[in-house]
């Protein structure tokens, strides 16, 4: 015969486990079916329970939203609170890595009609060559694989550029940032759109 006890939440065979006890903490379970269902409820965020010597369940959860309260299952305000609150920080920590990405994917120099590379080691360079009071004009290879002669500036416009689609790329980070939390379900919420050009998109 097999056994549940609430308070352990176990199932046990007392013909092969003999040196179990039985007392009233164990109650029958008399078919598959019960016991089915006592497991669904189990693992399915349910619960059991015992009155009077009889056994009673939930069965499954309707969705991991629900819990049981006052015989009927309603959807938790605090869960749906907590999972709202994840998706939008997973979603808000994709919106800054395509920030990121956005922002080192080149900048478009409109004097010499140039793309220039705006990785973190090409900033790298840029920010050392402006601490120079002087340097001599310079071949500088763009994104395109072609040569530009690089001067002060150039430079100077270069860094602006770069600064202005830098701004332009963290406001309309934050846009969509607004946006995503105003919506009921933020992992369907579509950032893609606004960010300033890249070389080769």
């Amino acid at each position: 015969m097999l056994y549940y006890n609430v308070k352990q939440k176990t199932f046990c065979d007392f013909e092969v486990w003999q040196t179990q006890e039985l007392n009233g903490d164990w109650l029958a379970v008399t078919d598959d079916d019960t016991k089915n269902a006592i497991s669904a409820s189990i693992t399915g965020g349910g619960k059991v329970w015992a009155e009077n010597g009889k056994l009673y369940w939930t069965g499954k959860a309707p969705s991991p939203l629900h819990s049981w309260q006052e015989d009927k299952w309603v959807l938790d305000e605090s869960k749906q609170a907590k999972l709202r609150a994840s998706q939008q920080a997973e979603v808000w920590g994709k919106i800054k890595q395509k920030r990121y990405q956005n922002c080192r994917g080149g900048v478009y120099v409109k004097s010499v009609d140039k793309w220039f590379h705006s990785d973190d080691a090409s900033r790298q360079q840029y920010t050392f060559m402006r601490t120079l009071p002087d340097f001599p004009p310079t071949a500088w290879k763009t994104m395109d694989n072609s040569f530009v002669e690089m001067t002060k500036a150039l430079l100077n416009e270069l860094s602006l550029a770069m600064f202005t689609h830098e701004q332009a790329d963290f406001a309309n980070a934050e846009r969509h940032r607004l946006a995503m939390l105003a919506v009921d379900n933020p992992l369907d919420y579509d950032y893609s759109t606004g960010w300033s050009a890249i070389y080769g998109a």
